[in-house]
């Protein structure tokens, strides 16, 4: 049996004065320090997770284009589909996205492919059948940031793309409407760039409706398992999202959920 190695980079952790002074024992002071916290405002966002922590939606490039076109899509009452993924985040994602704009009285359909007869993301069989089907415009979550060719052939068909993701970007991104996702190159840094999908499909929904809070409130649920099932770092918006969504699952409102969590 192979020995294990412990590598440790430093030698003895700098206690910050700060953290001793707000009530912060000297072990939890150094280990918040190892993580660059230095003060007593950053250890009490950090360990709160407090709704503070919370960005303007609409700082995020792409947002104002997105929300224009979902609001003329409910107001002239066109049939949108909510295009997700089959994994976790990506069904949390596609489930919030959906029930918010139901809310809204909006004709909306959820439409999550087949792993095994269609594979990830978007696809062409899929939108020429949501075409059929009188779809005018596309949503996507937790996919879509390289789907170049089939935003070509969204255009061609008169169909409108919106792409919300949080998985890294090519050189250049699909023609859609608007292309919402942390890790484009020119997101600036003043928004949290490791949201989960459903994070992100939470940020569209929250700028649509202009109140952040209480959507927290309807939704941390789905936030929480799609945001720890996708094994995002539990920092910042993550955290608020996480600490709020872990209250909400010990009474579960939603059917499906609570009998999940029957079984387990």
């Amino acid at each position: 049996m192979k020995s294990k190695i412990w590598k440790i980079p430093y030698s003895r952790p700098v206690i910050p004065p700060e953290l001793l002074a707000a009530g912060y024992t000297p072990l939890l002071a150094a280990v918040l320090s190892l993580r660059g916290i230095m003060t007593a405002d950053e250890a009490a966002r950090l360990i709160r997770g407090s709704e503070s922590c919370l960005h303007d939606p609409m700082l995020m490039k792409g947002m104002p284009a997105a929300v224009e076109r979902v609001h003329r899509a409910i107001s002239s009452g066109e049939t949108v589909a909510v295009y997700g993924d089959y994994d976790v985040d990506g069904i949390t994602s596609t489930c919030l996205l959906t029930q918010f704009l139901l809310d809204l009285g909006a004709n909306v359909q959820p439409y999550i492919p087949g792993r095994l007869e269609e594979g990830y993301g978007l696809n062409e069989p899929a939108i020429r059948g949501l075409k059929d089907q009188g779809v005018s415009l596309i949503i996507t979550v937790d996919c879509g940031i390289t789907a170049n060719k089939e935003a070509e052939l969204c255009r061609s068909l008169g169909i409108d793309l919106v792409v919300t993701d949080h998985h890294e970007c090519k050189t250049t991104l699909p023609a859609a409407i608007a292309v919402v996702d942390p890790h484009r190159p020119d997101q600036p840094d003043n928004a949290q760039h490791d949201l989960a999908g459903v994070g992100v499909a939470f940020k569209l929904a929250a700028a649509i409706s202009g109140d952040q809070t209480s959507l927290l409130d309807r939704f941390a649920d789905l936030l929480c398992l799609g945001t720890v099932a996708d094994v995002m770092p539990l920092t910042g918006e993550n955290r608020a999202m996480v600490a709020r969504g872990l209250k909400a699952l010990a009474k579960p409102k939603r059917v499906g959920i609570a009998a999940l969590m029957a079984e387990c």
